[in-house]
């Protein structure tokens, strides 16, 4: 009865916040669907979860990871699992932003039944509800047992403006140097609030991610094979792709 009541609060205190976003805070950003290229984040079995590069830093407002057992959160703003929150400042829907329309938006634990292997390969939205923003989301893995140790992953929708690093390097609006490289990776940006950097190798798994908040980033790769990987940089309305070799 406990578990149900508190089910019951979070479900109303959910619907307050969305109509006091919709009616009173006029500061909040306008309503996004992201619709830009795929992306796929893993979490292995065991990794640390306290780490940047095991939590899917999707703005700064939540950050999605996984203990080593449970469900998945928003480590951003939480310390835990919880199911009646979890993760915290979003909610989830079956089916795609295609007929977002239609969809029901509810607590993660409540739209995947409470089974979270039976949703692997099923078409999700995740909202992100202080950003307002709409993803296309699809779990691929779910760890189970002790050897799951927490591992997952997902594919997910990202921002829909992808410019390429060599148009804004033209006009010096950003920098990344020495490239190729042996042990570190300088990023500078000329953009305001928080960026994501992420480093993606040629399987498409993200191998380090870190958060910019000022205009320069030293990201340390030294400890990455030999070889060619993505650096993606996501601003709060555009992301930046571009090819690196680390020797």
């Amino acid at each position: 009865m406990k578990h149900l009541t508190l089910k019951i609060m979070k479900k109303l205190l959910l619907t307050g916040i969305i109509i006091c976003a919709s009616v009173g805070f006029t500061s909040l950003q306008a309503q996004t669907i992201w619709t830009g290229p795929k992306m796929t984040f893993t979490k292995a079995p065991g990794a640390d979860f306290t780490q940047a590069a095991n939590q899917d830093r999707i703005t700064s407002n939540v950050w999605i990871t996984r203990g080593n057992n449970m469900g998945i959160y928003n480590i951003a703003i939480e310390t835990s699992y919880s199911d009646t929150i979890s993760p915290e400042d979003t909610e989830w829907a079956m089916g795609t932003t295609a007929n977002i329309g239609s969809l029901t938006f509810e607590i993660w634990e409540d739209a995947i039944l409470g089974n979270p292997p039976g949703s692997v390969n099923q078409d999700m939205v995740l909202h992100l509800i202080t950003d307002d923003i709409y993803i296309d989301i699809k779990f691929l893995s779910w760890g189970q047992g002790s050897g799951g140790q927490g591992a997952f992953s997902y594919e997910r929708s990202t921002a829909s403006s992808t410019i390429s690093l060599e148009e804004l390097e033209k006009n010096n609006a950003i920098k990344l140097y020495p490239n190729p490289t042996t042990d570190f990776l300088t990023v500078e940006i000329k953009a305001a609030g928080n960026k994501t950097v992420q480093l993606v190798d040629i399987t498409g798994a993200i191998v380090k991610t870190a958060t910019m908040s000022g205009s320069e980033l030293k990201l340390d790769v030294s400890g990455l094979a030999k070889g060619t990987y993505v650096l993606s940089v996501t601003t709060e309305n555009n992301r930046f792709n571009k090819q690196v070799v680390i020797k």
